[in-house]
């Protein structure tokens, strides 16, 4: 076998081990009312099971940088592969909520170890001057694997139970892994630097006291418990800064940092997949609660959107390529602030055939920026820093995924909580103000773009 064709499958085997590690982020949301009922548990808990498991691959993914120096390419691929298979099994026959949860835990090292060895792996055994084209790839999978879960968690709870979306992926994951295991390879020579473990504890603690925060908005903002977190997370991250500043142990090199470029197409990054992940989760269950659908019309719907943008994702990668970062980055934030208006401004009254085709249009947006941010971002990065980087953009789309899932359901909880009226118009207004909330990041990433951009000609640095 050819060495361009066997990192080109390496490649494609993290790809579609993050693939499966991904899909199931949001194949639960459209299984929620069901599991609600049998496990006798609110939106609030239930949230968690997706919540919780994009939270600890965010943890995971704090080390990866590290991981990527300390251990081969296959071992860490054997590592994902293997937890993600024995949590998945747990959460398909949990007898309870808490069992769920825990199988979740487990397999979030399947997306956790494998979606940054995926993007380390592009910057590292493929061409520069392709790039381009294999992060559209890599940015395919962490973007359309959400997109098609509610599909999938649809049509499987539709004709099965829900119970089968585990099983089903845990076969996927299993020919991944019987297959990736001979061409993912050893890339570089290990490097045993000591991990700085308090600094991965205090970083850790900080994004868990950050999501439980903003999980009390559903209490009001009165809430005093949601301010307390809130002052907590800011002080742990106080202490993690000054502690990687002196530490001479290996985690994470905030240096990345001083390019103010790199800042605001990291924030951009983290605000994309916040409105993705967030939307993707009020949707299947408006449909369910307020259009009093089937979970397989509640995860259909989606498709339609998901697979048009997914198709037309090399293309952005070669635009991309061909013209820079500004058309395609700027056009695609303007596309999701023109959707998230729409759906804002319709959210009281959304038919199926509305959601098809606003969704359709945000989809179209999110997949022109996203994983192109993601290369302007690390563009500016050279060296070991560029792996820093790379840990740091994936870590942050996964806590974006973990706090767009929280902030919007509190907000549709608050919703539900303060309105004295039927439950199905409670939801509605309370999606309704969770999608103004994401007119407002919408608005955020442009500007993030345009300070992007501004440093870039600068070549400024802090």
């Amino acid at each position: 076998m050819q060495k361009e064709t066997k990192n080109i499958l390496a490649v494609l085997s993290a790809a579609f081990m993050s693939f499966v590690g991904i899909l199931t982020e949001t194949s639960l949301n459209v299984t929620f009312p069901t599991m609600m009922r049998q496990f006798h548990v609110s939106l609030d808990t239930i949230q968690w099971t997706t919540t919780g498991y994009l939270l600890a691959i965010a943890i995971i993914m704090i080390c990866s940088s590290y991981l990527n120096d300390r251990f081969m390419a296959k071992q860490l691929f054997v590592v994902a592969c293997l937890g993600f298979m024995v949590g998945s099994v747990i959460s398909a026959v949990a007898p309870s909520f808490p069992v769920l949860l825990l199988g979740r835990l487990i397999s979030a090292l399947g997306a956790g170890l494998s979606t940054p060895l995926m993007f380390n792996l592009v910057t590292e055994i493929m061409p520069r001057a392709k790039w381009g084209v294999y992060m559209e790839i890599a940015g395919l999978v962490i973007a359309m694997a959400p997109t098609l879960g509610p599909a999938f968690g649809g049509v499987t709870t539709f004709y099965l139970n829900w119970r089968w979306i585990f099983v089903i992926v845990t076969i996927i994951a299993l020919v991944v892994f019987l297959a990736g295991i001979f061409v993912v390879g050893q890339y570089h020579q290990q490097v045993k630097n000591s991990f700085d473990w308090l600094s991965f504890i205090i970083l850790s603690a900080a994004f868990i006291t950050l999501t439980v925060g903003v999980n009390q908005i559903s209490s009001g903002l009165g809430n005093p418990l949601f301010w307390l977190l809130l002052v907590v997370t800011v002080i742990l991250l106080g202490l993690f800064v000054k502690r990687a500043k002196s530490s001479s142990k290996k985690m994470l090199d905030l240096a990345v940092f001083k390019q103010k470029s790199f800042i605001f197409g990291a924030l951009a990054y983290f605000l994309l997949q916040f409105n993705n992940i967030g939307i993707s989760f009020v949707l299947p269950n408006y449909i369910q609660i307020v259009g009093k659908q089937s979970s397989l019309i509640g995860g259909l719907v989606l498709l339609p959107g998901s697979i048009i943008a997914g198709l037309l994702n090399p293309y952005f990668g070669s635009l991309y390529d061909k013209v820079g970062a500004k058309l395609p980055l700027y056009a695609g934030g303007s596309l999701m602030a023109l959707s998230c208006l729409l759906f804002a401004v319709l959210g009281i009254n959304l038919t199926s055939l509305m959601i098809i085709v606003i969704y359709g249009l945000m989809m179209l947006g999110h997949r022109m920026a996203f994983s192109n941010t993601l290369a302007e971002s690390l563009k500016m990065e050279t060296g070991a820093l560029r792996a820093d980087a790379t840990a740091i953009c994936q870590t942050s789309q996964q806590l974006a995924g973990s706090l767009g899932t929280t902030i919007l359901a509190s907000i549709i909880a608050a919703g539900q909580k303060q309105n004295n009226t039927s439950y199905v118009l409670a939801t509605a207004q309370g999606s309704q103000a969770a999608f103004w909330f994401t007119l407002v990041i919408s608005l955020i990433i442009l500007v993030s773009y345009f300070r992007m951009f501004k440093a870039e000609n600068g070549k400024t640095a802090l």
